[in-house]
Protein backbone atom coordinates (compact mmCIF):
# COMPACT_ATOMS: atom_id res chain seq x y z
CA UNK A 1 0.00 0.00 0.00
CA UNK A 2 3.03 2.45 0.63
CA UNK A 3 4.90 1.29 -2.36
CA UNK A 4 1.45 2.28 -4.12
CA UNK A 5 0.83 5.51 -2.36
CA UNK A 6 4.69 6.89 -3.04
CA UNK A 7 3.99 5.45 -6.74
CA UNK A 8 1.12 7.79 -7.48
CA UNK A 9 2.41 10.84 -5.71
CA UNK A 10 5.58 10.49 -8.05
CA UNK A 11 3.63 10.41 -10.85
CA UNK A 12 1.49 13.76 -9.85
CA UNK A 13 4.37 14.99 -9.60
CA UNK A 14 5.70 14.42 -12.59
CA UNK A 15 2.63 15.21 -14.53
CA UNK A 16 2.82 18.86 -13.11
CA UNK A 17 5.80 19.67 -13.89
CA UNK A 18 5.75 18.84 -17.56
CA UNK A 19 2.50 20.73 -17.65
CA UNK A 20 4.76 23.74 -15.78
CA UNK A 21 7.17 23.59 -18.49
CA UNK A 22 4.64 23.04 -21.37
CA UNK A 23 2.57 26.17 -20.45
CA UNK A 24 6.19 28.64 -20.33
CA UNK A 25 7.03 27.33 -23.73
CA UNK A 26 3.47 28.79 -24.84
CA UNK A 27 3.55 31.76 -22.98
CA UNK A 28 7.19 32.50 -24.65
CA UNK A 29 6.43 31.41 -28.23
CA UNK A 30 3.79 34.43 -28.27
CA UNK A 31 6.33 37.43 -27.52
CA UNK A 32 6.67 39.46 -30.52
CA UNK A 33 9.09 40.26 -32.78
CA UNK A 34 11.75 42.59 -30.86
CA UNK A 35 13.91 45.17 -33.44
CA UNK A 36 17.21 45.78 -31.82
CA UNK A 37 19.96 48.15 -32.51
CA UNK A 38 23.32 46.32 -33.26
CA UNK A 39 26.62 47.81 -31.95
CA UNK A 40 25.35 48.74 -28.39
CA UNK A 41 27.60 49.72 -26.17
CA UNK A 42 26.79 49.21 -22.63
CA UNK A 43 29.97 51.10 -21.15
CA UNK A 44 28.93 54.21 -23.32
CA UNK A 45 25.22 55.17 -22.83
CA UNK A 46 25.17 57.35 -24.97
CA UNK A 47 25.76 54.48 -28.05
CA UNK A 48 28.43 53.51 -30.42
CA UNK A 49 31.21 55.91 -31.01
CA UNK A 50 31.66 55.66 -34.23
CA UNK A 51 29.53 58.14 -36.63
CA UNK A 52 27.94 55.68 -39.12
CA UNK A 53 23.98 55.15 -38.45
CA UNK A 54 22.69 52.67 -36.78
CA UNK A 55 22.06 49.38 -38.38
CA UNK A 56 18.48 47.70 -37.44
CA UNK A 57 18.75 44.22 -36.27
CA UNK A 58 14.89 42.44 -36.59
CA UNK A 59 14.02 39.08 -35.85
CA UNK A 60 11.00 36.60 -33.96
CA UNK A 61 11.09 32.91 -33.86
CA UNK A 62 12.43 31.55 -36.72
CA UNK A 63 14.05 34.53 -38.35
CA UNK A 64 17.09 36.16 -37.19
CA UNK A 65 19.85 38.86 -37.33
CA UNK A 66 18.04 40.66 -39.99
CA UNK A 67 19.56 43.52 -41.49
CA UNK A 68 18.53 45.73 -44.35
CA UNK A 69 21.15 47.78 -46.37
CA UNK A 70 20.43 50.20 -49.27
CA UNK A 71 23.10 49.96 -52.08
CA UNK A 72 23.83 51.82 -55.40
CA UNK A 73 20.75 50.55 -57.08
CA UNK A 74 19.63 47.76 -54.89
CA UNK A 75 18.18 46.46 -51.51
CA UNK A 76 20.00 43.87 -49.40
CA UNK A 77 18.27 41.94 -46.81
CA UNK A 78 20.44 39.35 -44.79
CA UNK A 79 19.99 36.88 -42.32
CA UNK A 80 19.04 33.31 -40.64
CA UNK A 81 15.98 31.46 -40.95
CA UNK A 82 14.92 28.58 -38.88
CA UNK A 83 12.03 26.75 -40.79
CA UNK A 84 10.76 23.45 -42.01
CA UNK A 85 12.35 22.35 -45.07
CA UNK A 86 14.06 25.29 -45.07
CA UNK A 87 11.63 27.49 -46.98
CA UNK A 88 10.12 30.40 -46.58
CA UNK A 89 8.22 33.33 -48.31
CA UNK A 90 8.80 37.15 -49.26
CA UNK A 91 6.84 40.15 -50.55
CA UNK A 92 8.08 43.49 -50.62
CA UNK A 93 5.37 45.55 -50.87
CA UNK A 94 5.22 49.38 -51.99
CA UNK A 95 2.47 51.14 -50.17
CA UNK A 96 0.13 48.20 -49.94
CA UNK A 97 0.74 46.99 -53.38
CA UNK A 98 2.85 43.83 -53.28
CA UNK A 99 5.62 44.52 -55.97
CA UNK A 100 7.72 41.33 -55.31
CA UNK A 101 7.54 37.80 -53.98
CA UNK A 102 8.82 34.91 -54.18
CA UNK A 103 10.19 31.87 -51.62
CA UNK A 104 13.87 31.28 -50.39
CA UNK A 105 15.05 27.72 -49.92
CA UNK A 106 18.14 27.49 -47.28
CA UNK A 107 18.68 24.77 -44.39
CA UNK A 108 15.84 23.26 -42.90
CA UNK A 109 15.53 23.50 -39.29
CA UNK A 110 16.92 22.49 -36.47
CA UNK A 111 19.61 24.69 -38.37
CA UNK A 112 19.08 28.49 -39.22
CA UNK A 113 20.47 28.82 -42.49
CA UNK A 114 21.91 31.98 -43.96
CA UNK A 115 19.86 33.85 -46.21
CA UNK A 116 20.23 37.02 -48.96
CA UNK A 117 17.43 38.84 -50.99
CA UNK A 118 18.22 41.41 -53.66
CA UNK A 119 15.61 43.55 -54.62
CA UNK A 120 16.16 46.58 -57.06
CA UNK A 121 15.30 50.38 -55.76
CA UNK A 122 13.41 50.82 -58.73
CA UNK A 123 10.66 48.14 -57.13
CA UNK A 124 9.19 50.91 -55.12
CA UNK A 125 7.61 54.15 -56.37
CA UNK A 126 8.45 56.08 -53.23
CA UNK A 127 10.61 56.08 -50.36
CA UNK A 128 9.27 54.10 -48.28
CA UNK A 129 7.58 50.26 -48.44
CA UNK A 130 7.75 47.21 -46.45
CA UNK A 131 9.13 43.68 -46.38
CA UNK A 132 7.31 40.58 -45.02
CA UNK A 133 9.22 37.41 -44.16
CA UNK A 134 6.80 34.52 -43.65
CA UNK A 135 6.25 30.45 -43.07
CA UNK A 136 2.84 29.23 -44.68
CA UNK A 137 0.87 27.26 -41.79
CA UNK A 138 1.38 23.28 -43.20
CA UNK A 139 -2.07 23.11 -40.98
CA UNK A 140 -4.18 25.61 -42.80
CA UNK A 141 -1.74 27.45 -45.42
CA UNK A 142 -1.85 30.99 -43.80
CA UNK A 143 0.71 33.03 -42.94
CA UNK A 144 3.08 32.31 -40.18
CA UNK A 145 6.02 33.88 -37.92
CA UNK A 146 5.44 37.25 -40.11
CA UNK A 147 8.83 39.38 -39.88
CA UNK A 148 7.62 42.84 -40.95
CA UNK A 149 10.34 45.23 -42.01
CA UNK A 150 9.91 48.99 -42.80
CA UNK A 151 12.23 49.79 -46.18
CA UNK A 152 13.32 53.56 -46.19
CA UNK A 153 15.12 54.15 -48.79
CA UNK A 154 17.44 57.43 -48.91
CA UNK A 155 18.27 57.00 -45.13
Amino acid sequence: MMKKMAYLIAVLLVSMGLAACTSQQDVESEKPPVIEPDGENPSNPNGPVSEEPEEEVYHNEVFKDVVVTEKADTILVTGKAQVFEGVFQYALYDGEKVVKEGNYQTEGAPAWGEFEITFAKESLSTTTGKLELFVYSAKDGSKINTLEIPIALGN
